[in-house]
């Protein structure tokens, strides 16, 4: 059994036998779910809650004596691949944000390709054109999107690259023909479904070499998520797309302003969920879609009337905005000390999810390692799968 192997293995145990922990709907309760756990959380202030929540490691430590097994599983160590020499901006590259440059040399670091290359998901192709211009091989960057294949061409051309555009849907049968044996495939923070697929047909094709920086895992065609491997479908874990968003409730970036949204539209929803029990009479969550975030810098009663209209309820005539917010005062600390818990288990769930993977792709033929690519400061989306058939 590889190592991987392995490792998947006992974080298949651990989220199975702790599904108690991280598969709830913080929202849909009105008491803390875990009597041994109430005393400790009970204690938190939110000021405690939220300085927690930005040190993952002292949340580790808090609840450690109650749930020992998740410090066992953090001693696997991911390893850290190539990181750029250096990041410096050529006259091409001036419009990519900082971390966004930063990721894509890193990813590049981790790239040498004999093969000519795809890229997956390719927006203007900055990857492909980086890698055209270190790797000197052909590229050809799939992108659904006419404006961003136009743009991508034009600067290639500049360079003067061999870099072609196909302008299609990654989703669509057909774009599983763009995948060849002799090929170095990429796709650098493809979401959900669009990097399964890339998966499934780099494999189909025996391409030679894949390297996939997967995000987004809850953007799927189905409600529950289908493991690619053996040892994940065996493994019995039913996630749902609520479920595959916990890895991605992590904020690296964004500073004050973000946090300021984040308490908001906390606040915003739990007033509502209070208003629609009330509207409904039905004592039970009612969930929202997201929505725009412009939405936040009006007032609760605005969003009122437009969390109404998506749920199809009558609006109130009149709405009395202090009331309902300060019940969301209340409830607002309970989802907070619920979210602390169930965060415990972002990596390890991120970590199965990968590790399905990357053992899809060992059953496939392929030598598989897996390890982060970029700093956390850049992304927390950071993790890098590389495949190559021997």
């Amino acid at each position: 059994m590889s190592d991987l192997a392995t490792h998947f293995n006992r974080l298949s145990t651990l989220l199975a036998r702790h599904r108690g922990d991280w598969q709830r709907l913080p929202f849909a309760c009105r008491t803390l779910p875990w009597p041994e756990l109430t005393p400790v959380l009970e204690t938190l202030s939110e000021a405690k809650l939220d300085a927690l929540e930005a040190d993952p490691k002292s949340a580790l430590a808090l609840l450690a004596p109650h749930r020992p097994e998740m410090v066992a599983v953090q001693h696997w160590p991911v390893p850290e691949l190539h990181r750029a020499h250096d990041y410096a901006t050529p006259r091409w590259s001036s419009g990519i944000p900082g971390r966004k440059w930063a990721q894509i040399r890193d990813f590049a670091a981790n790239i040498s390709a004999t093969h000519p290359i795809l890229e997956w998901c390719a927006g203007k192709g900055h990857l492909g054109r980086l890698l055209s211009l270190e790797q000197q091989q052909a590229v050809t960057s799939l992108e659904w999107s006419a404006a961003l294949c136009q743009q991508g061409e034009a600067l290639a051309g500049k360079l003067g690259l061999d870099h072609r555009f196909h302008c299609g849907d990654a989703l669509a049968p057909e774009a599983a023909g763009l995948f060849k044996r002799q090929q170095q495939a990429v796709a650098l923070h493809a979401c959900g479904e669009l990097h399964l697929r890339f998966l499934r047909h780099g494999a189909a094709a025996g391409t030679q070499a894949l390297a996939l920086s997967p995000c987004c895992y809850h953007l799927i065609d189905g409600e529950h998520y289908a493991p690619l491997s053996a040892a994940g479908q065996q493994a019995g874990l039913r996630l749902s797309r609520h479920d595959l968003r916990l890895p991605l409730q992590q904020q690296v970036t964004g500073g004050e302003r973000v946090r300021r949204l984040r308490h908001t539209e906390l606040t915003w929803r739990l007033a509502f969920d209070e208003l629609q029990r009330e509207l409904t009479g039905e004592n039970s969550y009612l969930p929202l879609p997201a929505f725009p975030k412009q939405l936040l810098s009006g007032d609760f009663a605005a969003f009122a009337r437009w969390a109404c209209e998506k749920k199809g309820l009558a609006r109130p005539a009149s709405l009395n905005s202090e009331h309902w917010l300060a019940l969301a005062d209340a409830r607002r600390l309970l989802v907070k000390r619920i979210e602390l818990v169930r965060h415990l288990y972002r990596q390890p769930l991120e970590l199965w999810l990968l590790l399905d993977r990357a053992l899809y792709l060992e059953e496939q033929g392929y030598r598989v390692t897996l390890g982060t690519f970029t700093e956390q400061a850049n992304t927390p989306r950071r993790y890098l799968i590389q495949a190559h058939r021997p």
